[in-house]
């Protein structure tokens, strides 16, 4: 996120529409999308995901909107806290042997970028050889 965006994101860290926000009853233990990532269901999972944390307004944590603050930045705190609450999302949205494989990724947007990565092509090959 450039200097200009991050003045832009309201200081107001409890308006709804702020991607900031988080509310009392969210959980870092929630499952966010049912099957859980396992490899050959990239595709569904993804778009499931996609709706479940636009429906919370973090999916710009994933898509490069909002990207990783400056550790300086007056706003770090927040970003880390909304960044963390979307991996474990994710983590918590994906079978074992997958999250074991993504603990060490941090970061929202680089996580998704990874699963992307490594489950989307996969999906494209099984779907042309269904056509």
């Amino acid at each position: 996120m450039t200097e200009q965006q991050d003045m832009q994101v309201s200081l107001n860290y409890n308006d709804v529409q702020n991607p900031f926000y988080l509310h009392l009853g969210e959980s870092p233990s929630a499952i966010l999308a049912t099957p859980p990532l396992n490899g050959n269901n990239y595709q569904s999972w993804s778009r499931a995901m996609r709706r479940a944390l636009s429906s919370k307004n973090k999916f710009k944590f994933v898509n490069g909107s909002i990207s990783a603050l400056n550790p300086l930045s007056h706003k770090y705190d927040v970003w880390e806290r909304c960044n963390n609450m979307v991996v474990s999302w994710i983590t918590r949205s994906v079978i074992q042997s997958i999250a074991q494989s993504i603990v060490y990724i941090d970061n929202a947007q680089e996580l998704r970028t990874d699963l992307n990565e490594r489950f989307s092509k996969g999906d494209y090959f099984r779907l042309s050889d269904l056509l």
